[in-house]
């Protein structure tokens, strides 16, 4: 069946383009970062827009649509519980200072749309979407009933999944709904993810206040930005990397993936580093400083004591991402992505145990997604390498992800593709990536992507899965 259905699929798929480019500048243009829940919408506004758009687009092209009234809906083919499922998600991360591009009044530049979004995830729930309509205009016929869900808090916890204890509208789906037998989620590479690694966030407050200063990093309007006021101190006149206002010395880096930090640090490196080089920092709070520069650019967890590795995985890291002011004290919030050699509690004890010798408590914790592992020596999953590979020309083998995806919190669930976060050659260096500013995702990418899922999905219907 899929040589009879392949030659036309592409033709059509080409033929796409340009429809594929409005609807994702479309969902782009949906400012879907989270914010305070309203009835029927426990993500905020933002994030429903994008569920109500993609159900008006599917209601349009026939699809039996499903609003499981917890933040997640359904585009499906037949008029009953999916067998296979194609995850994607409408929210965003906050945008942030630093673009060249408006990140809410997308635009098409070199083959690209840019915006906040774009490549995590709307240009996948875009493609995605046209794709099944091209099988239900195009009649082909199925065993199973694929579907397009579409969540409103992947980037924030999956909650639209798990639930939250005590709010009717944000039961979790999960809780609600019976998941699809298979489920396949366009949130990152080809060939196939089979497993990835778990998320923890810590909260480490200094045993101290700061004298004299008070301190914020990577707060959700600005994550590239660091902001130090210090009270009636006089400033020299340049501070090494910094900007100086009066009293007001701050720092900006571009912002990066949490699963992605940088080993030379951030922002926070960066003042720590001119707090410490000038002489600024007051003897007391020293301590704090060289804590703050050590842990912001140690990725590998050797400061707290939570290094890890196993194989198959990448190793642990550690993202310092933010420093509110708690009276005083600043406490630093870090993400850290673990492998499934060592367990949640274990980087809690250790890095409780190790943060109290550099003068800092464990104020808070949360444990996020878990790490797993999917069977990977199965037909599904060499059907999945295979028909990755045999669009792309390549000879990869699956893999895990450092990242956090639907995979992590549904059954029987695989990462598949979409490859699609692809900067214009102009861009300068840190632009264009998923979570940065500037975020771009490419077109043919995401059309090369609609041919290898087409090609996935004709082969799901000979298998026995």
């Amino acid at each position: 069946m899929e040589q009879r259905f392949l030659t036309q699929l592409d033709k059509e798929i080409e033929n796409l383009r340009e429809e594929l480019a409005k609807i994702t500048v479309r969902l782009v243009n949906i400012k879907s970062e989270q914010e305070a829940p309203l009835p029927g919408a426990p993500f905020g506004k933002g994030p429903r827009r994008v569920l109500d758009e993609m159900l008006q687009l599917g209601k349009e092209a026939g699809f039996f649509c499903t609003d499981y009234g917890v933040g997640v809906v359904s585009l499906a083919l037949e008029d009953k519980t999916a067998d296979l499922g194609i995850w994607t998600h409408g929210d965003v991360v906050p945008a942030g200072e630093g673009w060249n591009f408006s990140p809410y009044d997308a635009v098409e530049y070199q083959g690209c749309v840019i915006g906040r979004g774009a490549t995590d995830n709307k240009g996948q729930i875009a493609a995605m979407f046209l794709l099944l309509r091209l099988f239900k205009e195009m009649w082909i016929p199925l065993k199973y009933n694929p579907a397009l869900y579409i969540g409103s808090n992947e980037e924030t916890g999956m909650l639209d999944l798990v639930g939250i204890p005590g709010n009717p509208d944000a039961k979790g789906f999960l809780n609600v709904a019976k998941a699809p037998r298979l489920s396949l989620v366009p949130d990152s590479g080809f060939p196939v993810g089979y497993g990835g690694k778990g998320a923890v966030t810590l909260t480490l407050k200094s045993r101290t206040p700061l004298h004299g200063c008070s301190l914020t990093a990577g707060q959700p309007a600005d994550p590239g930005l660091i902001t130090a006021v210090l009270d009636g101190t006089p400033l020299p006149g340049t501070f090494p990397g910094c900007k100086i206002e009066g009293n007001r010395v701050t720092a900006w880096t571009v912002p990066r993936h949490g699963a992605r930090p940088d080993p030379d640090g951030n922002m926070i490196t960066v003042l720590s580093d001119a707090m410490l080089a000038s002489g600024q920092a007051h003897k007391e709070d020293r301590y704090i400083w060289e804590f703050l520069r050590r842990i912001s650019s140690d990725v590998d967890g050797e400061t707290l004591g939570i290094q890890a590795m196993a194989e198959g995985m990448k190793p642990l890291t550690v993202f310092a991402k933010r420093i509110d002011d708690d009276c005083g004290h600043p406490a630093l919030v870090l993400d850290i992505r673990y492998p499934d050699s060592i367990t949640p509690a274990e980087i809690l004890e250790r890095a409780g145990a190790a943060a109290e010798q550099q003068g800092f408590l464990l104020a808070d914790s949360h444990v996020g997604s878990p790490a797993y592992r999917m069977p990977v020596d199965t037909p599904v999953v060499k059907m999945l390498r295979d028909a990755a590979n045999g669009v792309t020309g390549m000879h990869e083998e699956p893999f895990t992800l450092s990242g956090g995806t639907y995979a992590n919190r549904l059954p029987n669930a695989y990462v598949f593709g979409a490859n699609a976060n692809l900067a214009p050659k102009d861009f300068p260096k840190g632009h264009g990536s998923a979570h940065g500013v500037d975020e771009s995702v490419s077109l043919e990418r995401l059309q090369r992507a609609m041919r290898i899922y087409a090609r996935a999905l004709l082969r799901l219907n000979e298998l026995d899965w």
